[in-house]
């Protein structure tokens, strides 16, 4: 499924080299990060359109992620 995330910099930089050091492409490495990611979360997932756009919004319960969150799951690498 294609669709559009703006990422901090900081974090699209650090995906990008993940992927290079793996041989990947970025979106099989920012969708390996987000399963596991909700995987890790031990919630409900929850998808819902939004109330303003109508696109697809995953709920996890918590709040939201913050490129610090995606730094340290990168580090856990």
């Amino acid at each position: 499924m294609r669709t559009t995330v703006d990422l901090p910099e900081s974090v699209h930089q650090r995906a990008r080299e993940l992927a290079a050091s793996r041989g990947q492409s970025l979106s099989a490495v920012i969708a390996e990060l987000t399963i596991r990611g909700l995987a890790a979360s031990g919630e409900p997932l929850m998808v819902t359109p939004s109330g303003h756009s109508r696109f697809p919004t995953i709920s996890l319960g918590g709040g939201p992620i913050t490129s610090d969150d995606v730094a340290a799951a990168l580090d856990d690498e």
